[in-house]
């Protein structure tokens, strides 16, 4: 953790760089609305940030930073997407307890755009094939409470995520909220929230986040997406900065964190400025340069420390309301102990960073920086995921678990308690893996390689697809999806 004298400089210079350098924005209203509330343009265009409107939107977090925070937890074991579905839908407490009780998570963090063929090893494109099978493959797996909606290549651009949303409704119950892409989109997801949750005021089905590019550049696509949710009466804004250390930074921690607090601090002021007293947050998700081939990664403790350094300013100075996860995403792209040892290292780090243990293994089925699926991944970070949350219960001492009397009995007898009525009723109780096996490789039925490894994974997974039943939706919903859909395409073209 920073100290509290670093703290105290890295916020100064964060603001300092709001005040005197500021944000370009790409839009005259959105530039109007922080001009009226005190900001100043600059002769460049950029946006100066005063410190009294960052006070007035840190009194306003600060109300909500406890609960803000208690949410958060749920990023660890929920990842991103499923934490806020289950957030706006008021069932965080929900899935706490049944947690206790069952294993549960999420799949493929918040959508592939490839899927990786493990028999061919190759890469393909996500169409309505991989979907189906996707979903279909998250509704047949009972450890999966939620999957993300993989984006689809070949729809038109501004119907996909539309058109997903729809199909899934006749794959699997297990999907949450979208990415708009488009801020065209956004009026029909929050009628879509509406409609499959039946609260007029829900917009559960709407996610996504106001992106800030290098350096500290609000684009016009951002700000029409800013507009259009307040236009909607989405009034939640999700602000995002995603820097590559060394590439859109610099190459050190310390400047490179100012910059990154400015952009989701200054993204967030400026979304206080177009619609105050709202539903503000942001995230934080860096990469790093990789020096021997320039190929952003995830790799390495900087990653960690970057991430963490940016949250621990927002909890310390300005009300938190900053979302971390404990690991973005393998840079792997191929499935195996590469991605297993990255999300590995990148969970240890977040674990020594929050001093807390029970984080767990961050695997979710995600390659390539996110943008690559694999269900045969998948199967293996599920594996890993399920062994770890198998040993997070406490030790049970009763009459039953202490049976002192077969102890006594067996003993005297020179017994053998394999053999014993006990370990009869309590044998199954063990854990053991269908993936990790204690079998001799060198007895022919299990060679003990990586490879092998892998191939039962992709058994596993497409044994689960075998089990697949379409859910069943209200009638009523998946009318008033279809006339969603409809207009979409009436506005948008395309079928």
């Amino acid at each position: 953790m920073l100290a509290k004298n670093q703290l105290k400089q890295l916020a100064e210079k964060t603001q300092k760089l709001l005040e005197e350098t500021g944000l370009l924005i790409e839009n005259e209203t959105v530039m109007e609305m922080c001009r009226k509330k005190g900001c100043k343009i600059g002769a460049d265009r950029r946006v100066k940030i005063p410190k009294q409107l960052v006070r007035e939107l840190v009194a306003f977090q600060k109300k909500s930073q406890a609960k803000y925070a208690k949410n958060h937890e749920l990023v660890y074991t929920c990842g991103p997407d499923w934490t806020h579905y289950l957030t706006w839908t008021k069932q965080a407490e929900k899935f706490r307890a049944e947690y206790k009780n069952r294993f549960i998570m999420q799949a493929f963090d918040c959508g592939p755009t490839t899927w990786y063929d493990y028999p061919t090893g190759t890469i393909r494109p996500v169409n309505q094939e991989v979907f189906d099978l996707m979903m279909k493959f998250a509704e047949a797996t009972p450890e999966i409470g939620n999957t993300s909606m993989w984006y689809r290549q070949d729809l038109p651009p501004h119907l996909e995520r539309l058109t997903s949303l729809r199909r899934s409704m006749d794959l699997t119950t297990k999907f949450s909220g979208i990415e708009a892409i488009f801020p065209e989109v956004i009026k029909y997801l929050k009628e879509a929230s509406e409609i499959l949750t039946g609260d007029p005021k829900s917009s559960a089905y709407l996610a996504g986040s106001e992106c800030i590019t290098m350096p500290l550049v609000m684009e016009q696509r951002t700000a029409e997406d800013i507009l259009e949710r307040k236009k909607s009466k989405v009034n939640r804004y999700h602000v995002c900065s995603m820097p590559t250390l060394g590439m859109s930074t610099p190459v050190t921690l310390a400047a490179a964190i100012v910059m990154s607090a400015a952009e989701l601090l200054g993204g967030m002021a400026i979304c206080w400025c177009v619609d105050p007293e709202s539903d503000i947050s942001g995230r934080m998700i860096s990469l790093l340069a990789d020096m021997r081939n320039g190929n952003s990664c995830t790799s390495g403790p900087h990653f960690v420390q970057y991430n963490n350094a940016v949250r621990q300013l927002f909890e310390e100075f300005w009300g938190g309301h900053c979302m971390v996860e404990p690991f973005f995403s393998p840079t792997a792209r191929k499935p195996g102990l590469q991605a297993v040892f990255e999300n590995y290292y990148g969970t240890s780090c977040r674990r020594r960073w929050e001093g807390d243990a029970n984080i767990p293994y961050a695997g979710m089925g995600t390659l390539f920086n996110g943008g690559l699926g694999s269900p045969t991944q998948f199967v293996l970070d599920m594996e890993i995921r399920k062994a770890e949350w198998a040993y997070k219960h406490e030790i049970t001492v009763d009459d039953e678990s202490l049976d002192f009397d077969e102890v006594v009995q067996v003993t005297g007898e020179r017994g053998n308690f394999l053999a014993s009525e006990h370990t009869i009723r309590h044998c199954r109780e063990l854990w053991n893996s269908p993936l990790f096996r204690s079998d001799s490789p060198f007895e022919g039925g299990w060679d003990g390689s990586e490879k092998a490894i892998l191939d039962k994974c992709e058994e596993i997974w497409r044994e689960n697809l075998k089990k697949w039943k379409a859910p069943v939706f209200p009638a009523d919903k998946i009318k008033a999806m279809d006339k969603l859909l409809a207009r979409a395409q009436k506005e948008f073209g395309g079928n």
